[in-house]
């Protein structure tokens, strides 16, 4: 797993190293590895869980393979309380408590 440049991981919550980890062997499973992207730098949208240290981006440009796929093995090793989002450029993983 890589860090992009710039990346930083301050009040990034256990949860979400957890969810790195799992991201970077699913990754593997396909012969790749993975790089985060942004975590609580960079600018979101107001409101995102980037901010609250609780969602992670990851580069898929560099994947050759089906994305679909991947979101889908990943968000299946995650489990309920973590949505993954398949965006244009990159997948946003991101953690919310379920009551």
């Amino acid at each position: 797993m890589k860090l992009k440049e710039g990346v930083k991981l301050g009040k990034l919550q256990p949860q979400m190293a957890l969810a790195a980890y799992v991201v970077n062997e699913v990754y593997k499973s396909y012969g790749k590895s993975c790089t985060i992207t942004s975590a609580n730098d960079s600018k979101h949208m107001k409101g995102s869980l980037h901010y609250e240290g609780t969602a992670l981006d990851f580069r898929t440009r560099d994947f050759v393979g089906n994305k679909k796929k991947l979101r889908e093995d990943i968000a299946e090793a995650l489990g309920k309380e973590f949505d993954v989002v398949l965006e244009k450029d990159h997948l946003h993983v991101e953690w919310q408590e379920r009551t």
